[in-house]
């Protein structure tokens, strides 16, 4: 399943619905607790397909300028089913699964020089808030900082990721 959600040379639709798909295992803790937890390389994996599809977010020039507020502009199915999924995901499987795993992934996105890329973390830490909160709050301070050291980037809309992930 893993593979057709990371072949890219699939219709989105098909992608989308073996994500559902596992996800929806990944919920399913009354029927197979804990099943998925104790597949590491899946865990890993699918928080990287999920971070991927965040990353197709088309960039607006007048965005940051529009007179009206919209902020879903130029954002696409993937990077929909993207934040939806990282949500459910971390709710599902709780902080000491997925601290660990954005732990190990979302420094190279923050760091890279691609807007999209610091955006795509920003945007993940905001939606594995909910499901990993007592874990983070272990860790607040790098937390904070990390997303405050965003307040400043040179991309209105990474600007407005770290506001957001501080909410």
């Amino acid at each position: 399943m893993l593979q057709i959600a990371e072949a890219e040379s699939l219709e989105e639709g098909t992608r989308h619905l073996v994500i559902e798909f596992v996800i929806t295992l990944t919920e399913a803790r009354e029927r197979a607790p804990g099943m998925m937890r104790k597949l590491s390389q899946f865990i890993s994996r699918m928080f990287a397909i999920l971070m991927k599809m965040l990353l197709d977010i088309e960039d607006d020039p007048a965005w940051p300028s529009a007179k009206t507020e919209d902020e879903d502009v130029g954002e696409t199915s993937n990077y929909s089913v993207g934040q939806e999924c990282l949500d459910r995901l971390s709710i599902s499987l709780g902080g000491n699964t997925i601290i660990p795993i954005a732990s190990e992934q979302l420094p190279a996105y923050l760091a890279a020089p691609e807007w999209q890329k610091r955006h795509a973390a920003l945007i993940a830490l905001a939606q594995i808030a909910e499901g990993c909160s007592k874990v983070m709050i272990k860790n607040l301070d790098q937390v904070v900082a990390m997303v405050l050291n965003s307040f400043n980037d040179q991309h209105p809309r990474v600007r407005w990721a770290a506001i957001n992930a501080i909410g």
